[in-house]
């Protein structure tokens, strides 16, 4: 499989005022900024592919130099730049194979003609991904298409406190048209570096001192590209192991899944070292980053020659200037006899003379990993690396599989009432998280209003309460991925499984809650309630392990609001309001539509594990007399007897709005057959006359548009390896 970093896009902005000196600052003050906006989330497993980062050239006028130097075309630099951060991204510690390609270049010569630049980094983010959106042509197979787009520019970002920032990014866009963006601060060839740390953002690395990287991996030190502060990079091991690690995750998570296609025409990008370049001499590597009338100082001292970069201005003057204190001469320049600095060192040239590049290759699979759950269908992982041989020279990294996984403790678990996901949930309570009031709040998983694509991360809403937290990004492997489905989340992706809790199984339950079964073992019970009286009425009460549970109240055709209205009665005397939501009842969950609905429902597919008892409130039985269904299915042994509707008190019940309240229609059906989808409704306010009104609370107002769709698209598939293959366990997922 080939994977493509899509045309990413570089700008150039060049119209501050001659003399600039470039910014003193570090990468440490830019952490605020990149946090703006920032959420920090395809494969059954773990894949390695080629990806290209690229850009299509499409280029104005370059007669104005980038720098006031001499004969330095900002094409050039900007090219010069890209090869530079193209090596980093290349070396086998990222441990994904990564070529970053240019498709198109800008240079914006006029401030007009270009996104509003300040010294607000903020804020110029935000003005060039929008501005920036108009080169991109919407189709992904357009040759000038990107999924990236960077702006160099001289201006100088301040954040909070100085004026030290060097690059703004947000974390985790790449793929997202409005925000897949980086602004980097040019200073010279060091804005290499910058670039390189940006576009780690973008595909979503955090710096190397979060409090996940460390607790992870302990302190990875100040020389890798994700480091919040640039001091020195460590060119034998530029990336550290979390950034390679939130890369692949974000990858395999299928975020970066625009990034498929190759580009048709790269631009090529120089093959020499910058110092061997006629336009980086040093004089012109120091007024890239001081300014025209700089030059290198003479005589450099022994220690100083390749590793610290000294510069004055052409008047003459005694004192010499440097930056950050660690500013080497550029990779390549000349020096001492015969020879070029490399990393901060003068070498002989022989030292660089490219070696044959030594490709990748796969280790063996290691031993299977513990299982991720003691009962109900857990994971086991077995993974590989990249290291027989390690990709040497610029070798290329391996490309397939390494991480592989199979299901394990796959027998039922013992009956206590509660959901896998309800305990995760569960586990907050002793946080001892505080309403304003200072009540304590208890928490049960959320189904309702969750996106498809995020069903595995762990939602949990207050018990009784609107409001909800997502506590972790990812529930723990094995976790079903809604109250509805089969599925079950691994790594954080939902992947097909049956009843039976392997992976890849076709295994389904059938309409009596059996696995498996020919639904032989249970039998049908339907009825309807078509007259009741003032008050509350018994329709059914449903017998516990009754499965496929299917409650309808339709309201009259034209009337929205005919006076009857579901309530429910369980053994806890469990109340619901008239707001659509989930239901949980000792871990099996009832999916209500709400009251204020055409179409009044409510529908369980397990088991369910006590009785209840379903009533209807009537306030205007003869002017609109109820229209109720029902359907479930109860084991054949269970007795059961239907009960005439009859008045009966109850405090358990949703109370009617009698003044002007939301009216929705029905959702329609999903956007997509595959992948993520949308269903929309209408969503009026109506008074008791059925007219337009405007009194209802907005506060309150119920979605009109939800996410739909449990199906991926794409052609990977799971199967389970024959016994006489003699590998793997039941259920091994093999992309």
């Amino acid at each position: 499989m080939q994977r493509t970093l899509q045309n990413a896009e570089v700008f150039h902005k060049e119209f501050l005022p001659e003399g600039f000196l470039g910014a003193k600052g570090s990468w440490e003050r830019r952490h605020s900024v990149w946090s703006r906006g920032c959420s920090s989330t395809r494969c059954k497993a773990s894949h390695t592919g080629k990806l290209f980062l690229s850009f299509q050239t499409k280029t104005t006028s370059l007669q104005q130099r980038l720098y006031p130097g001499p004969s330095l075309p900002a094409q050039n630099h900007i090219l010069t730049l890209m090869s530079m951060a193209a090596h980093i991204y290349r070396h086998p510690s990222l441990r994904n194979s990564i070529s970053l390609v240019v498709v198109k270049v800008l240079v914006v010569e006029e401030a007009a003609a270009g996104p509003e630049v300040s010294d607000n980094g903020g804020l110029t983010l935000r003005n060039f991904c929008s501005w920036q959106q108009r080169f991109n042509p919407a189709s992904d197979r357009h040759p000038e298409h990107y999924d990236t787009a960077i702006l160099l520019t001289r201006q100088d970002f301040c954040g909070h406190q100085s004026c030290d920032t060097l690059g703004v990014a947000d974390i985790g866009t790449m793929c997202d048209r409005n925000k897949s963006c980086s602004v980097i601060e040019d200073e010279g060839l060091q804005a290499a570096y910058t670039l390189a740390h940006e576009l780690g953002h973008v595909l979503s690395m955090p710096h190397d001192d979060s409090k996940n990287c460390e607790r992870l991996f302990g302190p990875l030190g100040e020389h890798h590209v994700m480091a919040p502060l640039f001091i020195h990079l460590n060119k034998s091991q530029p990336w550290s192991p979390c950034s390679a690690m939130y890369l692949t995750e974000f990858l395999d998570g299928g975020h970066g899944d625009c990034l498929l296609d190759a580009p048709a025409e790269p631009v090529s990008l120089p093959a020499q070292l910058p110092g061997q370049r006629a336009l980086y001499s040093l004089d012109q590597q120091c007024q890239q980053i001081f300014g025209k009338d700089f030059q290198h100082c003479p005589n450099t001292t022994e220690e100083d020659i390749c590793s610290q970069l000294w510069c004055r201005t052409g008047s003459g003057e005694p004192l010499c200037h440097t930056k950050n204190g660690s500013l080497p001469w550029a990779d390549g320049t000349p020096c001492k006899a015969q020879g070029l600095c490399w990393d901060g060192r003068c070498v002989q040239q022989d030292a660089l003379t490219p070696q044959p590049a030594v490709d990748g290759g796969w280790g063996p699979w290691s031993a299977w990993g513990s299982c991720s759950r003691s009962c109900g269908g857990g994971i086991q992982f077995s993974h590989r690396h990249c290291d027989s041989p390690r990709p040497r020279h610029g070798g290329a990294y391996c490309q397939g599989q390494r991480t592989k996984y199979q299901s394990c403790h796959t027998q039922e678990c013992p009956p206590d009432g509660k959901s896998f996901r309800e305990q995760q949930c569960e586990k907050y309570n002793s946080y001892n998280f505080t309403d304003l009031e200072g009540n304590h709040l208890e928490w049960v998983p959320k189904y309702a209003g969750v996106s498809p694509r995020d069903r595995c991360k762990l939602f949990c809403r207050a018990r009784g309460r609107s409001e909800f937290k997502v506590f972790e990004a990812k529930v723990i492997d094995g976790t079903l991925c809604g109250p509805e489905t089969l599925s079950i989340c691994v790594h954080g992706q939902c992947i097909k499984a049956g009843c039976d809790h392997v992976i890849g199984s076709s295994k389904k339950l059938d309409k009596c809650g059996v696995c498996g079964g020919n639904g032989s073992t249970c039998r049908k019970i339907s009825g309807s309630l078509n007259r009741s009286k003032y008050g509350y009425n018994d329709i059914v009460t449903i017998p516990a392990g009754a499965t496929n549970i299917d409650i309808k109240q339709r309201s009259h055709r034209g009337v929205r609001h005919d006076g009857n209205y579901l309530a429910l009665k369980t053994l806890e005397d469990f109340a619901i309001s008239a707001m659509e939501q989930d239901i949980l009842i000792k871990g099996t969950i009832l999916k209500y539509s709400g009251s204020m609905t055409t179409l009044e429902r409510l529908q369980s597919f397990r088991q369910l594990p006590e009785p209840l008892t379903v009533q209807l409130l009537t306030i205007a039985s003869e002017i609109f007399p109820p229209k109720v269904k029902y359907t479930f299915f109860i084991p054949k042994d269970v007795p059961f007897s239907k009960q005439k509707g009859k008045e009966k008190k109850s405090v358990n019940v949703i109370r009617p709005m009698l003044t002007s309240q939301w009216v929705l229609g029905d959702w329609s059906e999903c956007s997509k057959t595959c992948g993520s989808g949308w269903q929309r409704r209408t969503v009026d306010c109506r008074d008791m006359e059925g007219q337009t009104s405007s009194a209802c609370n907005r506060s309150l107002k119920p979605e009109d548009i939800k996410p739909c769709g449990d199906v991926k698209c794409g052609s990977w598939f799971c199967h389970r390896p024959s016994p006489a293959a003699g590998q793997g366990g039941p259920g091994e997922c093999l992309c």
